[in-house]
């Protein structure tokens, strides 16, 4: 092979290199170019909504802090400490009541049994007088909603409360015990929810609990179930 040919190979060799890089740089900028479209035309989709538009400088996530050392009621009646993990010596006492003790969040929950006796209590009440001081609120898409929820239940999507939530305030206003769930589990949307009604809504927090056993546990103990759009 003679210096012509080398000279000429390499000469191809960089001229590919450079196409390569070419290609590479401007898809880069068509994929950047087309998330910011994406994000330019989303923000003004939602700007154009005339309501359930999402709220960008709302907190849809709010958190309660715990306190350092949350105290707990023990067995015999006093309070203590729950270990926070520091400087701890392995007291299987201690960890039986630190895994016992229930999330320290703000939020009253309620299990199984609390929840059906408050819809048996309200049920009395509705027959007898047309009205209860138990309002459950189903925190879940409309969808699941419409295939089944507690009878009674107010639908208040946790995304979409703030547009929601001035038409059931009469009821909610008049409840003094406000039962919040979703599905369950995992589920925590119920649990944000409550703590908006609280928060944000000017409900009384002590007014507000969580079932956090949620639909999927009320219907797997047959409870009574509706479903379509109307609460009854």
């Amino acid at each position: 092979m003679n210096s012509g040919d080398i000279e000429a190979n390499s000469t191809s060799s960089d001229g590919n290199a450079d196409s390569k890089g070419s290609c590479s740089c401007s898809l880069f900028k068509g994929v950047l170019k087309l998330v910011l479209l994406s994000t330019i035309l989303g923000l003004a989709t939602n700007a154009l909504r005339p309501k359930n538009s999402i709220d960008l400088s709302r907190n849809y996530f709010p958190t309660l802090a715990a306190p350092v050392n949350p105290e707990v009621s023990q067995a015999n009646g006093e309070v203590g400490i729950v270990s926070t993990g520091e400087n701890d010596q392995g007291d299987p006492a201690t960890n039986v009541i630190q895994d016992q003790s229930p999330p320290d969040d703000g939020i009253q929950r309620l299990t199984f049994e609390d929840v059906r006796d408050h819809f048996l209590t309200a049920e009395d009440e509705l027959s007898s007088t047309g009205e209860s001081i138990v309002a459950f609120v189903d925190a879940r898409v409309r969808d699941q909603y419409e295939d089944g929820h507690i009878p009674g239940a107010l639908w208040l999507y946790h995304y979409e409360s703030e547009s929601l939530v001035d038409d059931l305030r009469p009821q909610l206003e008049m409840a003094f015990f406000i039962i919040v769930y979703c599905n369950g589990g995992d589920c925590e949307d119920s649990i944000h929810l409550a703590a908006d009604l609280g928060s944000l809504y000017g409900l009384p927090p002590e007014n507000v609990y969580v079932y956090e056993g949620g639909f999927n546990e009320w219907k797997d103990n047959e409870m009574p179930i509706k479903t379509g759009p109307e609460a009854r």
